[in-house]
Parts: structure tokens; sequence; C-alpha cells
């Protein structure tokens, strides 16, 4: 035991005492807890200035004004503040902080609609924002987009497909900007269509404004909001924790694996403990690197969610369940990769016996989304049970928003004490044999008769 131990340690510091491992493991949540606030403090600043016109070719005779009403400053500025105080039913009083949010995004714009005759031929119209020069540059004159409103589009013909409109803009218009011209459009063509049916565009809007509905959790600490996307995406993010986690430490170990072994180290090892102390150790120690990739991944995670007061997503027991699916998950895999990182004496002959193992991996990543939308389901169930995929699988359908079977817990943990057993005792076989032999790399059906035969 002692020299296993020594062995865990000796590959622990081995991996965690480079500037290759403090780089990738640290520097990523760092960089995300730098960069995040820069984007934001960046973003603060208005978007550039715009100026110039946009033609409106109105062949119904009905839209025009409507258009010209969308597109004015105080239309476009309700809008964005209705965009950025979403609990608003009508265009409310913007203060300042609404109107730095609207500036931010539309920019000091001076924008003109210019209604040119029903019969202006769209394709001479377009041809002005190719023929923009430098003197109208930067001036009403410059023409940013030209729409096309259809006769038929305010009035449809019975049995007749009704056209659409066209909105022709300017390759380097702001993407803010084509969605206003875009939505002002829509809105004036619906007006329109509504004052033609002899109705009140302002009534009808308000009376099919939605109601804005409430939704909130209730907890103990009491009833907080909901959010949706927080609720899809963490359970995903534990799976995730654990695929990173397992999926890079199993990497240290094969390579290390490999080149003690190209390196002739590995026979000196072996002079001084046993094959089986060694596997253990190498196991052990790489299971420490992972467990501390997994701590640190986590913490900057709940870090995460304490700052947007948002902890209350997680229930505390998952991070109990997080470190034994991932002991569970890395002890199974491990040893798969230690086998044949054994087995073979350079990388690129790991390439082929690694596939599977890699394929193995990608499965929980696949079924992510039909097993959180139903996670009780048949399916989600039996996969639970299937090895080595079982760890993500139950920690993905722990993580959502149904309750799982209490019994499934132990069984699948249980279940997964019997896999790395299984896992050990194959790779044991094959770590035995192999990581004294050199020459042509061994194909699956050569490591199957060593688990056999040793």
């Amino acid at each position: 035991m002692n020299k296993t131990i020594q062995v865990a340690l000796r590959e622990f510091w081995a991996t965690v005492a480079t500037k290759g491992f403090v780089i990738g493991i640290f520097l990523p949540p760092l960089l995300g807890a730098v960069m995040i606030p820069l984007m934001i403090l960046l973003m603060k600043g208005a978007a550039p200035k715009i100026d110039g016109h946009v033609a409106l070719i109105d062949r119904s005779g009905l839209v025009a004004d409507g258009f010209k009403q969308e597109l004015s400053p105080d239309a476009v500025a309700a809008r964005m503040a209705r965009f950025f105080d979403k609990d608003a039913k009508k265009a409310p009083a913007m203060d300042a902080a609404m109107k730095q949010g609207v500036g931010q995004v539309m920019g000091q714009a001076n924008v003109e609609v210019r209604v040119l005759p029903p019969e202006t031929d769209p394709e001479v119209a377009r041809q002005q924002i190719l023929n923009t020069d430098a003197k109208s540059s930067g001036t009403t004159e410059t023409r940013l987009a030209v729409v096309v409103i259809p006769a038929e589009i305010v009035r449809p013909v019975e049995g007749v497909p009704t056209p659409g409109y066209q909105v022709l803009h300017s390759p380097k218009l702001a993407i803010q900007w084509i969605g206003l011209i875009d939505d002002a459009a829509r809105r004036a063509v619906i007006d329109a269509r509504i004052r033609a049916a002899g109705l009140d565009p302002t009534k009808v809007r308000d009376l099919s404004n939605p109601p804005r509905g409430e939704v909130k959790s209730v907890t103990k600490d009491g009833d907080v909001k909901t959010n949706e996307i927080a609720k899809l995406f963490v359970p995903a993010a534990f799976m995730f924790l654990i695929w990173i986690a397992v999926l890079t430490s199993g990497q240290y170990l094969l390579t290390s694996t490999i080149e003690e072994k190209s390196s002739r180290v590995m026979e000196v090892l072996l002079s001084a403990v046993s094959p089986m102390q060694l596997l253990t150790g190498k196991i052990a120690g790489q299971a420490c690197v992972g467990l501390m990739i997994l701590v640190v991944y986590a913490s900057a995670g709940i870090v995460a969610l304490i700052s947007a007061t948002m902890f209350d997503l997680i229930d505390p027991m998952m991070l109990v369940y997080l470190v034994v699916y991932f002991m569970i998950a890395f002890a199974s895999m491990a040893c798969l990769f230690a086998a044949v990182g054994s087995a073979v004496s350079d990388i690129r002959e790991a390439q082929s016996l690694i596939g599977p193992v890699m394929i193995v991996l990608v499965i929980p990543m696949a079924l992510w989304m039909p097993i959180l939308q139903n996670p009780n389901s048949t399916f989600a169930q039996i996969v639970s049970f299937i090895p080595p995929i079982s760890p993500f699988v139950m920690i993905l359908r722990l993580a959502g928003t149904e309750s799982v079977p209490v019994w499934q817990i132990p069984a699948t943990m249980v279940l997964g004490v019997i896999t790395v057993y299984v896992m050990a005792w194959m790779a044991s076989k094959i770590f035995r044999i192999g990581v004294l032999m050199y020459g042509k790399p061994p194909n699956l059906p050569t490591l199957i008769r060593w688990i056999r035969m040793a």
C-alpha cells in the first residue's frame, strides 16, 4: 500500500507541477472572470453614428404614413425602451439608464424616410445604395435601404397568394437597424390592414397585447423568479464538469503511461513495484488530478451563480453526487486509458485503440437533450444502467427538473462499482503484459487474447 501511495503522489505531482497544467486549468476561469466584466464595460460605449435615409416604394398607397411614424425617433426609442424593460405594457417613460441602453444599441442616428413614387423601379432605387459617393457619405443623402411594399399586401385578393414586402439594405448597415426597418415595415403593413378593415390599430394592439405573467419557483427562503435558460443548462453543466475532468485527467494518464514506457522509465519503476501497484498508483494519482480540475471549475461555477443570486438552482446534495459519480466515471474510463497506454509505445499508435473510448465519452453529450426533456422516460432509465456512460446520464437526470426514483441512485452506484472492478481486472491483465512489450502495437483481438491468457 505504501508503494502504491508513493506512485500516486509521484503521478499527481508530475502532472500538476507543470506550467502547462497550471495554465491550461486555471487560466480559462481567470480569463472568464476578467473578460466578461471587460466585455460589459466595452459594450457601454455608444454605437457608431449613422446618417442616411430609407427609401420607401409604397405601391399600395396606404403604408407610407405608418412606416414613417414607426421609424420616427420617438417610436424607435419607445420600442428599444420596451426591449430594455420587458415588463412594461406600453412605452415607459425612459429614465437615464434606459436612455443610455437605447443609445448604446442605436447610436447617434439621423435617419430619414423618403417616399418614392409608386411606379419607381426597385432596381433603380437599389442602385443608389451602391452608388453612394464620398460626398454624400455621412449625410442624409446616403441611401441605407429600400423598402418595397406591393399593392396587394394590404388588401389581399381572394384565391391569390399575398406577396411579401422587400427590404434591400446596404451591406454595411448595422444589424440593429436592419431589424428596426424590417419591424417598422411589418407593423406599418399590419396597421394599414387594420385601418382598411375599419378598426383602430391602437385599440387592436392594446387588446392583442398578451398579458405578462410572473413565473416563480417556491423555495424555503421565499419565491424566486424562474430562470428557464438556467434550468436547461445547469444539468448540462454538471455533466460537462464530469466529462471535462474525466477526459483531461484520462488523457494525462494515457500520455504519461506511453512516455514512461517509450523512455524505458517503466522498467525502472517495475523493479521497485509490482505491475498492479504501479497501475493502481497511476490511476489514483490521476484521480486526484481530475478531482482538482472538478473542484476548480465547480467552484468557479458556484461563485458565478452566487454573484448572479441564482445559487438556489442547485441542490447542495448535487455536489455530493457530482463527486461520487465523477469517481465512478473516472475509475472506469481510466482503466481503459491505462490499458491502451501500456499496450502501445507511441501516441500515434494509441489513436486506433482509443477511438472507441472517445466514442463512449461522446455518447452522453449526444443524448443530453432527449434525456433532459424527459428524465424519467423508459429510454433515460435504461441508459442510466448502461456502463460506462451511466454516471454521466445519472448526474444529468439528478440535476434535471424531475425527481429520479430513489432506488436508482444506489443501484447505479453499485453498478458503477462493479463496472470499475471489471474494468480494473481487464486493465490489469493488459497492463501486466503490455507494459514490457515492444514492437508492433496490438489490435483489439490481441488485447482480448491477452485478457484471456493472463
